[in-house]
């Protein structure tokens, strides 16, 4: 079912609406021919109105009695590495260095010897998994420069799910890997000749490489601190502020995104090569958005991180099946982070929000054993609310002026009914089959796309 150019009224639904996610029975949403939310409310106060008069005896008016099903915001997928679907749960025991280093490691090798058809058809088919879980929104970290980035954008074309793509400028066109260290060399890559001294590295030719990558996406996801030397940092955040100078729109605006921290031998060796941190090195030479994990943060690297009020995409399982920690989540909440979930690498997980929802909430009482700090409203809100704000986008919210991204959850399924607390109850218990339709922009999902 498709809707196009009309405005549309979904009533005698449950839904989540706003900012706190309030629970609004018998709720009503009108979403106009946009794909935008325009009202959210009680479907009796606004059925009295004289603006719903008007909409509802429109014959061009798609009303949708959506009786029996709770709606909440479409998720929002704030990590993951869509492209490493092709290597499902290779070498499951290894350390995080051996399956997921960006120079040397199993995930690069799969990378470099799947042929390109191959691997665009595992990123639609991550897709279409993810769409399927409630996932309207997914922020990638995507590895081969411009190429990489068409490679996604081609899989994914035809599939109704948002990308928000964060790429990596290719500096082994550049520099030579030696020791997870990269030493100048001269480039055979056809965009540039470059043969300057390592200080003059911020040349024209490498600002326009990097403006032409940042026209491709929507800005960089740079693998980690220890694998980027500072002026490999410094690059990145030049090209980012000399392009979103030429950007008046605050939500174009290019953004910068790491891993840090993720686990204590990455800490280890940043402080061994330099004296210092990951987000210590990174937190001024890159000026980063946000960041992804932070398991093994110092206290000196959260305080740091709040007074520059930095965000924090947080990956639980991929952090279990890793053993690289449990994220101090109790810290961060206490010092008011904006929080964020992701899924991450494929390889590691399914791309799945209803899992890492759970996981993240029992584990984490489990830790602290403690209940009080971390409620499921909470966890939820990382998984849609934040997601949007990290991203400043008008996403992962039911209100006025957002858009129409709704998943509609069967209350009478199996596994959920009675629903007493639907916040646990979607956190806790729900998975794809309780999702009965799924709308992008105001526009219900095709079935041809939902495998339920």
């Amino acid at each position: 079912m498709c809707i196009v150019n009309l405005t549309s009224v979904i009533k005698n639904s449950d839904i989540l609406y706003g900012n706190d996610l309030q629970i609004i029975k018998n709720g009503l949403i009108i979403v106009n021919n946009k794909g935008i939310i325009e009202k959210v409310g009680k479907t009796l106060d606004i059925k009295d109105t004289v603006y719903y008069s008007k909409i509802i005896e429109n014959k061009d008016t798609n009303v949708i009695d959506a009786k029996g099903y709770l709606i909440i915001p479409g998720l929002v997928n704030s990590h993951i590495h869509i492209g490493d679907a092709i290597g499902k749960d290779i070498s499951s025991s290894d350390d995080l260095d051996t399956r997921v280093h960006p120079n040397h490691s199993i995930k690069k090798t799969i990378l470099e010897k799947t042929e390109p058809d191959q691997l665009k058809q595992f990123m639609k088919n991550a897709a279409i998994s993810m769409l399927n879980k409630g996932i309207t929104t997914f922020v990638d970290f995507r590895e081969g420069g411009i190429c990489g980035i068409n490679m996604l954008q081609t899989a994914i074309k035809d599939i109704p799910i948002k990308s928000f793509i964060l790429g990596r400028f290719d500096f082994n066109c550049f520099y030579n890997v030696q020791n997870d260290k990269k030493v100048l060399i001269k480039s055979n890559n056809p965009h540039n000749n470059i043969t300057k001294h390592h200080d003059e590295i911020k040349g024209e030719e490498i600002l326009k490489f990097g403006k032409n990558l940042l026209d491709s996406c929507n800005g960089f996801g740079i693998s980690g601190a220890n694998e980027n030397e500072d002026n490999i940092l410094k690059i990145y955040k030049n090209i980012i502020k000399e392009t979103n100078k030429q950007r008046d729109d605050e939500k174009e605006r290019s953004i910068i995104a790491i891993h840090a921290a993720e686990s204590i031998e990455a800490v280890k060796e940043s402080l061994k090569r330099t004296g210092k941190t990951e987000i210590e090195r990174t937190i001024f030479t890159l000026e980063p958005d946000f960041y992804i994990h932070i398991t093994n943060p110092t206290r000196i690297d959260l305080d740091l991180l709040q007074s520059l009020n930095k965000a924090i995409v947080v990956c639980p399982r991929a952090n279990g099946i890793l053993g690289t920690g449990i994220v101090p989540l109790r810290a961060m909440i206490d010092r008011r982070f904006t929080i964020a979930i992701g899924t991450d690498n494929i390889m590691l997980n399914s791309p799945d929000l209803f899992k890492e929802m759970d996981f993240l909430l029992k584990c984490q009482r489990a830790y602290e054993k403690n209940l009080s700090f971390l409620d499921a409203k909470m966890v939820l809100k990382m998984a849609t609310i934040n997601g949007g704000k990290i991203l400043n986008r008008n996403i992962g919210c039911i209100d006025n002026g957002f858009q129409a991204d709704l998943v509609f959850i069967d209350k009478y399924d199996i596994d959920i009914y009675p629903m007493h607390d639907p916040y646990m109850s979607v956190v806790h218990r729900c998975s794809e089959r309780a999702i009965k339709a799924i709308m992008v922009d105001g526009k219900f999902v095709d079935k041809k796309y939902l495998i339920n």
